[in-house]
């Protein structure tokens, strides 16, 4: 016979460890958010202390929650959907801290290249349509878990192509920008930056599937991340 104490107990930890992601999930938005604020006000010594500060809370709440979970596993032996939901949050932990440092290193880029050269101007277009992209793709992810919602999540992950079309679009314009001359040194820190951060983006948007794809596993307990057929992919969707 289950005891009603242990239920009781078991239902408050999955309380916290949802709590806990509600928080991180707010944090990774946030960081994305200030570097939006960013490209207009990149010296702004401001945004730039709030996001290292938001990065210490995103890394504590990380350690925090991978504590939560193993504590979860080995007082409660979870099973079946228990399971998935405790493991879920586990990897959806890892991809948002990830994000979160990210964003830390996308910033540091920004604060180094002028962003508003007149020469980066279709540059700097398309980096902030990718960051656009890449945060709305964090929150649908999120939201995306945190209602169980198969057609957000499928949404999600087919948004991922167009983040890396976006990702090649920019390599080919620097190339196009930088390839017709020698380089003077700070041309070259300029084009790694601008690299840097469309790499980066590229890989929040990544972050943000993997995210989604949580949300699959645990709503199917389906593992989807290595499937190439489309028909297996639309398949989950039923």
């Amino acid at each position: 016979m289950v005891n009603p104490y242990t239920n009781r107990i078991k239902d408050l930890q999955l309380q916290i460890l949802h709590n806990q992601f509600e928080l991180i999930s707010k944090n990774t938005i946030l960081q994305l958010s200030i570097l939006r604020q960013l490209f207009d006000e990149p010296k702004s010594k401001e945004l730039y202390e709030e996001a290292l500060s938001n990065e210490i809370i995103i890394d504590r709440l990380e350690v925090k929650i991978r504590e939560e979970v193993a504590f979860a596993i080995f007082k409660f032996s979870p099973v079946a959907e228990d399971l998935r939901r405790i493991i879920a949050y586990q990897d959806l932990t890892i991809n948002l801290e990830r994000i979160g440092d990210m964003v830390l290193n996308i910033i540091r880029f920004v604060r180094e290249t002028p962003i508003s050269d007149a020469r980066l101007f279709e540059v700097r277009a398309i980096i902030i349509s990718m960051t656009d992209h890449a945060t709305q793709m964090v929150r649908n992810a999120v939201m995306s878990f945190t209602n169980q919602s198969l057609e957000t999540a499928l949404a999600v992950i087919n948004n991922d192509e167009e983040m890396d079309n976006m990702y090649y679009k920019l390599k080919a314009l620097l190339c196009k920008i930088f390839s017709h001359t020698e380089l003077q040194p700070d041309e070259v820190s300029m084009l790694l930056s601008l690299e840097g951060i469309g790499h980066n983006l590229e890989r929040c948007g990544d972050s943000a599937t993997n995210i989604a794809e949580s949300t699959i596993y645990l709503v199917k307990g389906r593992d989807i991340r290595h499937l190439n057929d489309e028909e297996d992919k639309e398949d989950i969707s039923r």
